[in-house]
């Protein structure tokens, strides 16, 4: 074989095999923004470091969350021969190191390189900085290949590549659950304010939120459905802002009229938070909560599975709450009073399927007080 032809050949090989990785890098982080893509940063973590532990087949895997104020790193998820517990410190001279100097970090032979007693891996170890765009998130770490095989270049590019696309995904999920929480604040202050200005409202909201998030809870719902549903509960009437205070604090039976004018806020809060792409599903939630699921009296036409789950289960809480309050036109009814009305109009007005979730739990907390 011609020399020519023998540098051609491991040229070739050469560029498969650096094709070979660079597909191998494309696809997971093809799959790492599919599989990402909406999660909370709890649910990021724990799947990053599941897809850690099987892209590198290793034992061990952690992610940590770095506190710059008490200059500590602590773990958030992990998988293998890790704890809870482990907070690393700044004398850490491995994971640290990794951290601070925002590069990888390899040691193939934790013995040979001066580290006996690193508790944290048996042979070797891998730590990969979470860098965002504007701060540093932690590390992600990874010890002890299944095989015993050492940490080679490929798997340095791979967990950089895991790492990077974390970090980004991570930062924003924690700054979109800080405008989230911003929000939420806004809106109870905001409700607070609505209430104050009608006294047979007090605290109508918290409660009703209450029972909605553990209804859906017992629904089965998830952690993300469910923080929608709590916002819903808490801007379901906010539409009542347009309703003049001397219907509100009416010391009598409304007139028809009167009754128009209340039945309309759902439509009004729909509008009033509109503009807010984010929270289409909560603003359709607060716009069909007084719809029927029979259809009979319902305000907007319709009933049964066409109105949306959030709604559904807004009703049973909304009306609860509501049979179990004074009004001016009538006395409160007893819980017992209440659960027997809520379950007397299932399958008319509520959905059957969260009136029995609702009875459920309300026989779980038998004492109860609304």
């Amino acid at each position: 074989m011609s020399p020519d032809r023998t540098v051609l050949e491991k040229d070739l090989e050469l560029t498969v095999r650096e094709l070979s990785e660079t597909y191998e890098e494309l696809s997971l982080l093809y799959k790492l923004t599919e599989t990402l893509s909406g999660m909370s940063a709890d649910e990021i973590t724990e799947q990053v470091v599941g897809e850690a532990i099987n892209t590198l087949d290793v034992k061990t895997a952690a992610l940590l969350f770095l506190d710059e104020e008490n200059g500590r790193l602590y773990t958030k998820s992990f998988r293998g021969r890790w704890d809870a517990g482990i907070v690393v410190s700044k004398g850490d001279e491995i994971i640290w190191n990794a951290v601070q100097s925002r590069k990888p970090v390899a040691f193939c032979n934790l013995y040979d390189a001066g580290f006996r007693n690193y508790s944290h891996a048996e042979r070797s170890i891998l730590v990969c900085p979470l860098k965002g765009k504007s701060r540093t998130i932690g590390a992600l770490v990874l010890a002890d290949k299944e095989n015993q095989e050492e940490f080679y270049s490929n798997d340095i590019k791979l967990l950089m590549a895991i790492a990077n696309h974390a970090a980004l995904t991570i930062e924003n999920a924690l700054l979109y659950k800080e405008l989230e929480d911003f929000l939420i604040s806004a809106i109870r202050a905001l409700v607070k304010a609505l209430e104050a200005s009608s006294r047979w409202t007090a605290g109508h909201t918290e409660r009703v939120t209450e029972y909605a998030v553990n209804i859906g809870a017992m629904m089965g719902l998830s952690g993300k459905n469910l923080e929608r549903l709590r916002i819903c509960s808490l801007l379901h009437d906010i539409g009542k802002i347009a309703v003049p205070r001397e219907i509100l604090n009416k010391n009598d039976v409304l007139t028809e009229e009167e009754e128009k004018e209340i039945r309309r806020h759902p439509l009004i809060g729909a509008e009033i938070l509109g503009g807010f792409a984010q929270l289409r599903d909560v603003v359709q939630g607060i716009k069909y909560h007084h719809e029927w699921w029979d259809g009979g009296n319902s305000l907007l036409g319709l009933k049964g599975e066409d109105i949306p789950l959030c709604a559904r289960i807004l009703a049973v809480a909304d009306s609860f709450d509501a049979m179990s309050s004074d009004r001016p036109y009538r006395r409160k009814k007893t819980q017992d009073e209440a659960i027997d009305e809520i379950n007397r109009l299932a399958g008319r007005q509520f959905d059957p399927t969260v009136v029995e979730a609702f009875m459920k739990w309300i026989s779980q907390h038998p004492t109860f007080s609304p």
